[in-house]
């Protein structure tokens, strides 16, 4: 009887340019199930650009991001499989701000494996903190609670990993608390987690920790902090 194997995310070789500006240059690295990599860099390094890339935002580039469980598949030309496998919180708001947190949630929710009533009285919804402000339009809720809202609707799917592209940014210090405590529980139960982050309380959670620096990638200690790290990004 085969064993199904714990899935990996694998990013090969992608390259990106506009115009003539090169942007990204044959960046490859993998996350693995239970591991959470960061990547830091400069404002303008390429870092929204390669998450956008493998998330599926973006489709003009060279290279191919695949995950790898039983067979090895392409995210790229399967968009079903990319919907399932990666849950991605963007730097901008993707919800609908004339609308509830509720409404937000169940156009999301409306064809996933998950329940949205038991997400919300005992799942993920309610350690989020999502079920205290469900009838509150997405335009007035602050700015910790639309991330936190991100989140549980990136989250309708049960990806297997998460990509989160700066979180925690220009967040209170309890909504970075309760973000933080979330990720390390998803990495737990054996989720993947790729993080973009100058935070350096989620850097805590990184198993690894990339540099995106001239178009390129290059690994460092996850333990670097302080000024021996801003050397390394800039």
């Amino acid at each position: 009887m085969s064993v199904k194997k714990t899935p990996q995310l694998n990013i090969s070789n992608i390259s990106k340019s506009y115009g003539r500006k090169n942007i990204l240059d044959n960046i490859s690295f993998s996350v693995s199930a239970g591991e959470c990599v960061g990547i830091v860099g400069m404002n303008g390094s390429g870092k929204t650009t390669l998450f956008n890339i493998i998330c599926g935002e973006l489709s003009s580039f060279t290279g191919d991001v695949t995950i790898l469980s039983d067979k090895e598949q392409s995210l790229q030309k399967n968009k079903k499989l990319l919907k399932t496998a990666i849950g991605y919180i963007p730097q901008e708001n993707p919800l609908i701000e004339d609308l509830s947190a509720y409404d937000n949630l169940r156009l999301w929710y409306c064809d996933s494996p998950l329940n949205l009533k038991e997400e919300l009285s005992t799942g993920v919804l309610k350690t989020l903190g999502i079920d205290e402000f469900l009838k509150v339009k997405v335009k007035h809720l602050s700015g910790g609670m639309k991330k936190r809202l991100s989140i549980g609707i990136a989250l309708a799917a049960k990806p297997a990993f998460l990509v989160l592209d700066e979180p925690s940014a220009a967040l209170d210090l309890v909504a970075k608390d309760i973000i933080r405590n979330y990720l390390k529980e998803f990495k737990k139960n054996n989720g993947g987690i790729l993080i973009a982050t100058h935070d350096e309380d989620e850097l805590s959670l990184c198993d690894r920790l990339l540099v995106l620096k001239n178009n390129t990638l290059f690994e460092i200690s996850p333990n670097i902090r302080g000024s021996e790290l801003i050397k390394n990004i800039v």
